[in-house]
């Protein structure tokens, strides 16, 4: 039988149990709510008037927007209505729809569905099909079976104004299985993952396309052990995988019987790989902290068609600890790591990375926060295979950050207030004397900020001052500004007023170059499930020694927006 009409069987007998048997999530607690329907919709008109520079928008605007949902047996099918003076649509956002029902240790997966055994074998790739998960006490079982690529023929005829090309998709049909022993606290799972792209379930690729059917077996052991009540944990997750990137190949002539049949269960040819990767992580919980070490190896070109991405060319080991002192009133915790790639040493060079990062969380005194981190990445190469490295072109960038937090509140059950001061700091260091020049850059950034609020009278402030510094290229760029938002309910609390404001006072080099100032007022009224608001916003932007005739103009910008909300 052909793998299209075995999948269409399969499909139309789990579609049927879906129907008699889903009408919820879990079966065990059935919902007297079988259909349903819920969602928006939002009626805006805009206004916008521009000078000094040509319009960014049109004059006058209208639309309406809906996001109706419907749910029916357990099922959530969402639509998109769009209506304006330019558009008239009514559409569904995607077509897949998919369900996985569960009573008890028995789980189904029904229709679009995504399925995570191992990160290695079947990790998370998107397949239309059916499954099951059996996991009673201490036995741990899965099998999924369905379409992980639907068939797309190519098209290179241009006529679709939307695509010049169509790329070609040979129709992929793919089961994985997983038998494991253990609970969540404990278990070993074993996993196996097949696919293999439908031949005939497109017309022949050009040679343009460089589209080949493929083939994928791969296995994976995942594990998860806890001792001494979790404290010390250990994980393991390690596969292999053979990929076959042209099963069109038939590399061995006149095969035998028994090659015949192996032929028949995986393709094997000269365009067959075989690839290793694996992650292992050590933790341990103390009382005054924890402590966590992580070792991944993942071969280059390492590929699996049940997962989408995969880092791969690295070898990398990371450390994080973590402490709590003083009750929980100094928390520390860090991470030191390095990775390196060219793990078959056929690259020009091997890049290295360092990573080290600290953050510090205080609270010394009540309602007294402070917050320090410190983070290093770095990067580098080195010399790999033949002569082709280049001193000059090779990468060497150290990026240093800083960033400092202090928090202060106080308040009761008429007011509160809270004043913080917020520092990041920013470097990026070429070590390349020969790239030092156009890679180098820092940046300063500065927040002061003081908020007041009066809960009785449902009123809300907030007053602040920027500091944004950059440099680069032998250029300084610096902008400072205030800000300010005012909030108060009135007219018995029935209607939300709020005025907001924003200037940025520019300079270049240490030399003037003008501002921008940015002003709205809101209005809004929400009465149970509607909600009516008007809002008016005026930009002004003016340049100093940058203003010339074409891109740097002074101009405003006024914009107004009307809307109405129902919810149903």
């Amino acid at each position: 039988m052909k793998p299209i009409s075995t999948l269409t069987t399969f499909l139309t007998g789990m579609v049927m149990v879906c129907f008699l048997s889903v009408n919820a999530q879990n079966l065990g607690k059935m919902s007297p709510k079988a259909f349903e329907i819920r969602g928006s919709l939002t009626a805006n008109v805009q206004m916008y008037h521009a000078n000094g520079i040509a319009s960014r928008r049109q004059p006058f605007t209208w639309y309406l927007t809906g996001t109706p949902i419907v749910k029916w047996l357990g099922m959530t099918f969402p639509f998109t209505l769009v209506v304006s003076e330019q558009e008239r649509r009514f559409s569904q956002p995607f077509n897949q729809y998919g369900v996985s029902p569960y009573y008890k240790s028995l789980k189904l997966h029904l229709g679009y569905r995504n399925v995570r055994f191992s990160d290695y074998t079947l990790g998370g790739a998107n397949f239309l099909g059916a499954g099951v998960e059996y996991t009673p006490k201490n036995v741990r079982l899965g099998f999924v079976y369905g379409q992980f690529a639907r068939a797309i023929n190519e098209n290179a005829s241009g006529q679709d104004v939307r695509y010049q090309y169509i790329r070609p998709v040979y129709q992929r049909i793919g089961w994985a299985a997983k038998i494991g022993v253990g609970s969540q606290k404990s278990y070993v799972d074993f996993s196996v993952f097949k696919a293999k792209d439908v031949i005939g379930s497109i017309n022949a690729p050009s040679l343009k396309s460089r589209v080949l059917p493929m083939e994928n077996l791969a296995v994976g052991l995942k594990n998860h052990f806890g001792f001494f009540k979790q404290k010390l944990t250990f994980d393991l997750d390690v596969g292999a995988s053979l990929l076959t990137r042209n099963s069109l190949k038939r590399d061995v002539e006149n095969p035998e019987p028994w090659q015949d049949k192996l032929l028949d269960i995986v393709a094997v040819n000269a365009s067959s790989n075989f690839f290793t990767a694996g992650t292992a992580a050590l933790g341990l919980r103390f009382k005054q902290g924890a402590i966590r070490a992580i070792y991944q190896r993942v071969d280059p070109d390492y590929q699996s068609l049940g997962a989408y991405y995969f880092q791969n060319d690295v070898e990398q080991v990371t450390i994080s600890p973590t402490f709590m002192l003083f009750k929980n009133k100094l928390i520390i915790n860090g991470a030191v790591g390095r990775s390196h790639d060219n793990l078959n040493g056929k690259k020009g060079a091997t890049t290295h990375r360092n990573v080290s990062s600290v953050n510090l969380s205080m609270n010394p005194i009540k309602r007294l926060t402070i917050g320090l981190n410190y983070s290093n990445f770095g990067v580098g190469q080195s010399r790999g295979m033949g002569d082709f490295f280049n001193d000059s072109l090779a990468v060497s960038v150290v990026n240093t950050s800083y960033n400092a937090t202090v928090n202060y509140s106080l308040g009761s059950k008429i007011s509160q207030q809270s004043f913080g001061i917020t520092a990041t700091y920013q470097n990026t260091n070429d070590q390349n004397a020969f790239t030092r020049q156009y890679a180098g850059a820092s940046s300063m950034i500065g927040v002061v900020n003081y908020s007041y609020f009066l809960i009785p009278q449902k009123f809300s402030s907030n007053v602040s001052v920027s500091y944004v510094s950059i440099e680069t290229g032998g250029r300084k760029l610096v902008n400072i500004g205030p800000a300010f938002m005012l909030s108060k309910e009135l007219i018995k609390y029935k209607i939300r007023a709020s005025l907001n404001h924003n200037s940025q006072f520019r300079k270049t080099n240490d030399i003037a170059d003008g501002f921008m100032t940015n002003t709205g007022l809101n209005l809004s009224h929400l009465y149970k499930k509607q909600s009516v608001s008007v809002g008016v916003n005026y930009l002004y932007n003016q340049y100093g020694i940058q203003q010339n005739a074409t891109t740097y103009r002074n101009f405003s910008e006024i914009r107004s927006t009307l809307s109405y909300g129902i919810r149903f």
